[in-house]
């Protein structure tokens, strides 16, 4: 990555842009899973599962990053292997592509699960607000970049 044309790119469209968009998810994960109203204590009446969840909780984020980090590259070396390395638009879709798996599980936690057991109930209180809110801002941001990337002129 050492020639001219690679560095006009941008960073976002070397390969260092996933590891960015896992990072930002990252970042984003932990700050909403530390500034939440309701603490998967209050929810839980097992205390021990509820101490560990307020322990060990937070461990998700970087564990869901890490997935869709490895998405993410897995998707980039089919797209370079079919040779469409050059399109620059595909390269916010893919981001969009993969984050919308954990904005569906966010989803799917916080408004359709029900909460029977103390486990689910610990589960969605920890992991459901900053899965969505988190998987949310990374879209939005990658929408933003895929509009740049079209109209952007040259």
């Amino acid at each position: 990555m050492t020639d001219a044309a690679s560095k006009k790119s941008g960073v976002l469209h070397s390969a260092w842009g996933p590891f960015l968009w896992a990072l930002l998810y990252l970042v984003v994960f932990a700050a909403v899973y530390q500034t939440q109203k309701h603490p998967p204590s209050l929810a839980v009446s097992n205390e021990v599962m509820a101490v560990n969840f307020a322990k060990y909780g937070i461990a998700a984020g970087p564990a869901f990053a890490l997935l869709w980090l490895l998405a993410m590259y897995i998707l980039a070396g089919i797209k370079r292997l079919v040779r469409l390395k050059n399109v620059r638009f595909l390269n916010p879709l893919l981001v969009i592509l993969v984050m919308l798996l954990p904005f569906a599980m966010g989803w799917q936690l916080l408004y359709r699960e029900k909460h029977y057991t103390d486990l689910a109930k610990a589960i969605i209180g920890s992991v459901g607000q900053p899965l969505l809110v988190s998987s949310s801002v990374v879209i939005g941001l990658a929408i933003l970049w895929l509009l740049v990337t079209v109209f952007r002129r040259r």
